[in-house]
């Protein structure tokens, strides 16, 4: 009962400090120079990954002292790789649990009580946490306790770790790479070219081969970067890239079909660049796109319905048919309005506010379900490509 009201207590003061002004550091003067001197904690950089993170089990101490009062805690961090986490204390009680995972420059921690922590991986490989931690029941705050550093301690127990096996793209961290096209891009500030932007292209492909190429423009001409192709395979966390002329370079899987890696983006740079690829955005450009239906019929035969499809910058949308039948030319449907795109959906909303969805398969290709005729009684799912003069 006693240690109940203790951590009540603690509780209390931990959520109340700041607001009642405990949490204010005091600021004396140094006598010798006279310069103001503050007691309070350290808050250090990083606030951005510097480092690379492995899973595992982090311990790290953290103490407060105030006036009748003197705390110290010895955290138990566990950070799967199958992207989950248990915060506990040396006794082992378990104080938090929930998911982690990669956002942008650092890490974002959702534990299961919905309340939110990150960190960042340091230099050295360390943890070092950037919003106040939860911590049980309160919620332990950086502004009283200075920087929380984890150091890495174990790897997580057998016991505890799912097996997973590098097998068919699967990370051992849990996060799979699946086949397809990969975007990346890295921008350059010399004092000589300017900005520059060096735009990286991959395929991952579903034999085990990777390819990227790179793109760039300088002095107002658009240039061929870097390129190599080769394999790749997966081991733990690693994506490891084998060109065709046996050099090998070493990335990460850092999230669900998420690679970071160093890859040279042209002759002209003296070293790689660190890039994060991710599934590419297939684009829609301004342009003239046909699509061709054939039906076949008993009673009309075979009948090949020609569409055309114009595509403005202004996000205007138009569509028309034409078809022969019986020996004659026809005009089919056709209607116009706009077009959006929502990720790899291409949205036509038209002229009487009748919405299609369809979908964007690759660059400049499109397929969606559009009527072909008055006779059709339903429409025709076709794929749009550019026109060939428009190529």
């Amino acid at each position: 009962m006693k240690r109940l009201i203790i951590a009540v207590l603690i509780l209390a003061f931990m959520l109340s400090a700041v607001a009642c002004g405990n949490g204010t550091p005091a600021v004396t003067t140094d006598p010798a120079t006279d310069a103001p001197v503050t007691d309070a904690p350290v808050v250090t950089e990083p606030a951005v990954n510097e480092g690379a993170f492995k899973a595992g089990v982090y311990t790290a101490t953290s103490s407060y002292a105030a006036e009748g009062m003197n705390m110290t805690w010895n955290f138990v961090l566990t950070l799967k790789a199958d992207g989950s986490f248990t915060l506990a204390n040396d006794a082992g009680e378990v104080k938090g649990e929930g998911t982690y995972a990669l956002a942008g420059d650092h890490y974002e921690m959702k534990f299961n009580d919905d309340r939110t922590g990150a960190f960042v991986v340091t230099a050295d490989g360390k943890l070092k946490m950037t919003a106040d931690m939860p911590y049980g029941i309160a919620t332990i705050q950086l502004a009283l306790v200075g920087d929380i550093i984890f150091s890495f301690s174990a790897d997580v127990p057998a016991d505890t770790e799912a097996d997973t096996t590098a097998a068919g793209g699967e990370a051992a961290t849990g996060f799979a790479v699946a086949a397809g096209n990969y975007s990346a891009e890295y921008e350059k500030v010399s004092a000589m070219a300017g900005t520059v932007v060096y735009k990286y292209s991959a395929t991952v492909g579903e034999d085990g081969t990777f390819a990227y190429s790179v793109t760039f423009a300088m002095g107002g001409q658009n240039m061929d970067g870097s390129s190599a192709k080769g394999t790749f395979k997966i081991d733990g966390g690693k994506f490891i890239f084998t060109d065709s002329e046996g050099n090998v370079t070493e990335g990460k899987v850092t999230a669900e079909n998420t690679i970071v890696i160093s890859l040279k983006a042209s002759q002209m740079a003296s070293t790689p660049y660190e890039v994060t690829f991710t599934p590419a955005v297939p684009t829609v450009a301004a342009g003239v796109y046909t699509a061709a239906y054939e039906k076949v019929s008993a009673m009309a035969g075979t009948v090949v319905y020609n569409y055309t499809a114009i595509v403005g910058e202004d996000g205007t949308f138009a569509y028309s048919v034409t078809f022969a039948m019986g020996g004659q030319n026809m005009e089919g449907s056709s209607a116009n309005g706009t077009f959006k795109i929502d990720g790899d959906k291409l949205i036509f909303t038209d002229s009487e506010g009748n919405v299609t969805e369809g979908k964007v398969t690759a660059d400049n290709t499109f397929v969606i379900s559009l009527k072909a005729s008055q006779m059709a009684s339903s429409p025709y799912e076709v794929t749009f490509t550019l026109a060939e003069d428009e190529k």
